[in-house]
């Protein structure tokens, strides 16, 4: 099972364990839980999704190269430097 669907589905439990037994901060916890994993998901779809009207959206598809070659400047610089290497 995905474990995204699990944890969501257990904030919607809390949520409904809380609405149901009337316990307030159980209520709130699962209120803060689910909105949380929404915003997440919605956060990590936006990098790699264009979402039409929301600005910054599909960075990832959009400066692919970019984010290649800092990768590569970064792992060469940081890995493979020459005071690394004489370790």
């Amino acid at each position: 099972m995905n474990k995204s669907i699990l944890t969501n589905l257990l904030a919607l439990i809390v949520t409904a364990l809380g609405v149901l037994l009337k316990i307030d901060i159980l209520y709130f916890i699962g209120v803060f839980a689910v909105s949380g994993a929404l915003t997440n998901w919605l956060a990590v779809y936006m990098l790699f999704e264009k979402v039409p009207g929301l600005y910054g959206s599909g960075v990832i598809p959009e400066r692919f190269q970019e984010f290649k070659l800092a990768i590569k400047t970064m792992m060469m610089e940081q890995f493979f430097s020459a005071q690394n290497i004489a370790k």
